[in-house]
């Protein structure tokens, strides 16, 4: 049973981290009033006011459902992770392998994944697009109203910003686990 929460663990850890990222992420970036307008009819706070074309206000759309499931995976992974840390509280040695592997497991992930984001952010963003809208409506002219309200440095910018606080809390997960399982040793 502890291999098993071990895997889940460290399954769910880095997704758990990304998602709690990019919240935490969203809610400090600054907007502007195109920008939160949007973002608000996202997140279902209220209807969206600019003048979108139908494409744009089809494909914002689905952009609402990809960010419903994520809500879900990230209250699923919240739970996974909550779940096997409360099962394994009354072992030490096993919440320290938890928070250790899954810190490793998590900084490599997540350095793996702002690597590719780094070398090849044009192709990352295009696959990224392929496998949350693969019917393609995802692309627009350049002047349309929804690449001026977020253009290609938002995403540059926000992704950053989520795969940096995602690798800098799986580093500390990796820290504490590393301090917790050296002072086991002594």
């Amino acid at each position: 049973m502890k291999k098993l929460f071990l895997v889940l663990f460290c399954v769910s850890l880095p997704i758990f981290l990304m998602l709690f990222s990019y919240r935490i992420a969203l809610f400090f970036t600054s907007l502007d009033a195109n920008q939160e307008d949007t973002v608000n009819y996202l997140q279902n706070q209220e209807e969206l006011s600019l003048n979108y074309t139908a494409a744009e206000v089809s494909h914002l759309e689905d952009v609402k459902s990809v960010m419903g499931i994520t809500d879900y995976l990230f209250y699923f992974s919240l739970l996974i992770v909550t779940l096997i840390l409360t099962a394994s509280r009354k072992d030490q040695e096993q919440i320290k392998r938890l928070l250790f592997y899954g810190g490793i497991t998590t900084v490599i992930v997540l350095g793996m994944i702002l690597l590719f984001s780094l070398t090849a952010f044009d192709l990352a963003f295009t696959l990224f697009h392929n496998l949350f809208f693969p019917q393609g409506n995802w692309t627009f002219p350049s002047d349309s109203l929804l690449i001026r309200t977020f253009p290609l440095g938002f995403f540059m910018g926000m992704s950053y910003k989520i795969f940096l606080l995602s690798l800098g809390l799986g580093m500390g997960i990796l820290v504490i686990g590393k301090i917790n399982k050296e002072k086991c040793a002594d």
